[in-house]
Formats: structure tokens, sequence, C-alpha cells
């Protein structure tokens, strides 16, 4: 059986863009997808309560190639009184340390309109300037093997992107 993985990244980049930008290397590579819409339960912390509130999800699952079983899921959420933070969800049949994954995420990070882990001041000031959130997604990225430094983004992929490497 596969190992299934799950990766929550808070991104800076909109949940249409993430789907969009995935959508297109699938189809580069030729394989078939399927997309999804839904709704899931989220907090929202109302001074120092936590409110449940329903947000809308987007979704791409892959159904053939290599990585098929590979889903990613993004929603947006406001966890305060304001601002919103991006959330893309993967689901990677043999993890994050698969090469395939890799270079797929590689590839998709390079092709974000904007910096995935990188917020301006006004957003971070909107959302709550002080939250783990900033270091965390640093962090998770940094551990994927991303250089998050200043000059880490845009960044040029080691490997290339097209079918034939992959199959």
């Amino acid at each position: 059986m596969v190992r299934r993985a799950t990766i929550d990244l808070e991104v800076s980049v909109s949940p249409v863009h993430a789907i969009k930008t995935l959508r297109l290397l699938a189809e580069e590579a030729g394989w078939a997808m399927e997309r999804h819409e839904g709704s899931r339960l989220v907090d929202r912390f109302a001074i120092i309560m936590p409110m449940a509130q329903s947000t809308r999800t987007l979704g791409i699952r892959l159904l053939d190639g290599p990585l098929r079983g590979l889903e990613m899921t993004t929603w947006s959420e406001t966890r305060g009184s304001a601002g919103s933070l991006n959330v893309a969800s993967w689901v990677m049949p043999g993890g994050v340390e698969l090469p395939l994954n890799q270079n797929l995420l590689e590839h998709w990070v390079s092709r974000v309109p904007r910096c995935p882990w990188r917020w301006t001041f006004s957003e971070r000031s909107k959302i709550g300037y002080m939250l783990p959130v900033w270091r965390k997604s640093r962090k998770k990225f940094r551990e994927m093997g991303f250089d998050v430094s200043k000059g880490g983004w845009p960044m040029t992929p080691e490997h290339t992107w097209s079918k034939s490497e992959e199959e």
C-alpha cells in the first residue's frame, strides 16, 4: 500500500492561483485530473472565543500518471477579525521525500505568481503581525529544501518538467 502524506502550507498566493498552477503543470504532463469544490469547517476567533465557520474549498485530484492520487485542496480562512490566510493542503502518495513529488513542488513554487512564503507588510498587519504563521510557513518550505532567503525567489527548478521524464 502507498503511504499518503498530507502537508498543509499557509501560502501568500490565492487559492485560485494555487489550483491554476497545479492544473497547468498537470496539463503539460498530459495527466487526467478532476476538479472538486466543497466546504470545510474552520475556526475564527472572536475576541477570546473560537467560532466555527464554513469556508469554500477548491481542489484538484490527479487521476493518472506516476502521481495518481495526488490531491491539492485550497481555501482561504479568516482567523481573526480581518484579513485572511490562504492554505494549500497537499495529499502526496509516497510523501514529500519522493523525488517526483519534490520536482512537482519545485515547479509549482517557481510558477505561482508570487513568493508563497512571503507576505506584504499590509497583509501581515491585517491578519496579525506577530502570528507564528509567518515563521512556520517559511520553516516548512525550508524543510522541504527551498531557499527561503530574500534572494531565493523567483527560483529556477533543478529539473525540467516534461511528460517523458516522469514516466
